[in-house]
């Protein structure tokens, strides 16, 4: 997916994207320690996070579809914890596969379950922030919170240059198909390793073609911007609003966890 859809849904009109982002920012993370913070179990925990981000994406006139299926991209990251945690952690077995040693816990289950949950909220929140906050403001603001340098600079090099690490890929996978087609699945997966170990050189070789290049033009690792950030009274009233209803939340998780 190229950058430009999510820069196009950035520059939206809605009170959301109108807010300070340094504003939107400590609401998000502010979500994201509430979420973590939940015992896992049960999942009715949740819900009070998910109406707040559900409607956080409502007030921001998000497309569904499009946010949803941003937030399924974090399934594989976590899909391994999920499968395995089950099998391995626990001691009140749920089920037992006749002749085999495999077991599932129940312990593991819920576990496994509450991480899945949790990764999906933190993927929804931040993908609220990400699509209703401009780039450039978006970095302005992790400055203004006074994030290392560094990690603003790579974040905005890794948006800058997103798109042309995809389409290298792209033109490297359409080059070893005019090759080979059509093959035995064991080849294919030979070429496809192979492939990526090449886009991996690539991408360091031109990394470090952009660095020289920077640095003979004077860079000393701080991103500038031209635009100051301003805190407007609404902005504080966001945040009043967002961490008093994220506290309330989390003791309405908690309270309906215990009550369950």
């Amino acid at each position: 997916m190229h950058h430009h859809r999510v820069e196009r849904l950035a520059a939206g009109t809605s009170c959301v994207h109108a807010l300070d982002p340094r504003a939107k920012l400590l609401a998000c993370l502010g979500f994201v320690i509430a979420a973590a913070s939940l015992p896992g179990w049960p999942p009715s925990r949740f819900a009070p996070l998910l109406v707040l981000v559900a409607a956080g994406l409502a007030a921001a006139r998000l497309p569904w579809g499009f946010v949803l299926g941003r937030t399924l991209l974090v399934l594989p990251f976590v899909g391994l914890l999920v499968v395995l945690l089950p099998l391995t952690r626990g001691q009140d077995e749920l089920w037992r596969s006749p002749g085999t040693a495999l077991i599932v816990y129940r312990e593991g289950l819920e576990l496994a379950l509450a991480i899945l949950v949790k990764a999906v909220l933190a993927v929804l929140a931040v993908g609220w922030l990400v699509f209703t906050t401009p780039l450039y403001r978006l970095l302005e603001a992790l400055r203004a919170l006074r994030v290392p340098a560094a990690v603003v600079a790579s974040l905005g090099f890794l948006f800058r240059y997103l798109d042309l690490m995809t389409d290298e890929g792209l033109r490297m996978r359409r080059a070893r198909q005019a090759r080979s087609p059509a093959g035995p699945r064991r080849l294919r997966i030979r070429s496809t390793g192979s492939l990526v170990g090449r886009l991996l050189l690539r991408t360091l070789e031109r990394a470090e073609r952009i660095h020289l290049a920077m640095l003979a033009r004077g860079h000393d690792g701080e991103l500038r911007s031209l635009e100051q950030l301003a805190w407007r009274r609404a902005d504080g009233l966001f945040a009043l609003l967002a961490f008093a209803a994220l506290g309330a939340a989390a003791l309405l998780g908690v309270w309906w966890g215990g009550a369950a």
